[in-house]
């Protein structure tokens, strides 16, 4: 009866194996095909900020260009309306010192945003990898509890089984 009790043990410890390696296999497989359109999010991503900007870049230099085209044409007919030039402006100088500050500025808060970013991420990967740790701590101590527990009802269940 003991020899009947132990292969029966030994064959779900088997089938128990099976599964969890089965299972363990078909996770793994999934989080291998996930990673490989990383690179392709990545780089599709790329190419759309790199587009963006391009465009924005042609955008500035239409918009300008038709302005000074405008203005250059003759096509302003009010004689109250003086457009500026580095020629004939009172104000040439303090609309450069404004100028040149606001884009001071701008790249100043472009600089700190993306240093902020740019620490966001780092401070995600520190917390993945802490992340990761508490994984394992908490399989140890899972791991540990059942061995301690399986110990117990082990030598629960002889003295029980000797008592008869």
């Amino acid at each position: 009866m003991a020899d009947n009790k132990s292969k029966e043990t030994d064959n779900i410890a088997q089938d128990s194996s099976e599964i969890f390696d089965t299972y363990k296999k078909g996770v793994l497989k999934i989080t291998e095909e996930l990673s490989k359109f990383q690179p392709q999010y990545a780089e599709s991503i790329s190419k759309l900020q790199e587009e963006y900007l391009q465009l924005t870049k042609q955008f500035v230099d239409k918009v300008f260009a038709a302005q000074r085209n405008w203005v250059g044409s003759g096509n302003v007919t009010s004689t109250s309306t003086t457009f500026p030039s580095w020629t004939y402006t009172p104000y040439a100088e303090q609309f450069r010192r404004q100028s040149n500050e606001i884009t001071a500025q701008a790249l100043s808060v472009f600089n700190t945003s993306n240093q902020l970013a740019i620490n966001v991420l780092t401070a995600a990967r520190e917390n993945l990898k802490l992340y990761g740790r508490a994984m394992e701590s908490i399989r140890d101590y899972n791991y540990n509890t059942a061995n301690a527990w399986s110990v117990f009802l082990t030598s629960a269940q002889r003295q029980q089984y000797f008592r008869q």
